[in-house]
C-alpha cells in the first residue's frame, strides 16, 4: 500500500475497518450528511463482469453540490469535464477495503486548469472545504 500511496500524488487513501458493501453504503450516507449530493455510483467490477472479466470490488461515487457547482459551470462551462468530484471505494487482492479521493491541491489545480485565479484565497478555501467534506465522510464511513 505504501508504494501505491506514494505513486498517487494528490490522492488520499484510507483503509476501512468494514467490508466493501458496508463501507460503500456508509460512505454514501456520510457524503449526504456532509451536505453533498451523490449523483451516481459507477460499479467497475460489475462492468468488468458484464464483459467476462473479473476484478475485486471497485465503485466510484460521483458527488458534488449543484448549488455550489452550477454558478462555477456558468462561468467556466468546461469545468464540467472535471466536476463533480469522485470518491473511490475499492478492495485489493488481499481483501482490504479502501476509500480514495483527491485532495485540496488537486481540486485547486482543477479550478486553475479552467481559468480561475491561481492566487484566489477564496478558491483555495473552497478546495480545502471540499476536501474537508470528503475527509469527514470517509472517516465516518471507515471507522
Amino acid at each position: 500500500m505504501a508504494g501505491l500511496a506514494q505513486a498517487a500524488t494528490n490522492l488520499v487513501t484510507k483503509q476501512s475497518s468494514h467490508p466493501f458493501e458496508i463501507t460503500l453504503d456508509h460512505l454514501e450516507a456520510a457524503v449526504k450528511d456532509n451536505g453533498l449530493k451523490v449523483f451516481t455510483r459507477l460499479d467497475h467490477a460489475a462492468a468488468a463482469k458484464a464483459v467476462g472479466l473479473e476484478m475485486p470490488p471497485a465503485t466510484v461515487l460521483v458527488v458534488g453540490s449543484p448549488q455550489g457547482g452550477t454558478p462555477l459551470f456558468l462561468q467556466h462551462p468546461m469545468l464540467a469535464i472535471d466536476l463533480p468530484l469522485k470518491m473511490l471505494v475499492w478492495q485489493d487482492q488481499a481483501g482490504k477495503v479502501y476509500v480514495s479521493y483527491n485532495d485540496a491541491a488537486h481540486i485547486s489545480a482543477v479550478f486553475f486548469r479552467h481559468g480561475f485565479d491561481a492566487q484566489s484565497d477564496k478558491l483555495h478555501a473552497a478546495a480545502k472545504g471540499l476536501e474537508s467534506k470528503l475527509a469527514a465522510a470517509t472517516d465516518a464511513a471507515i471507522g
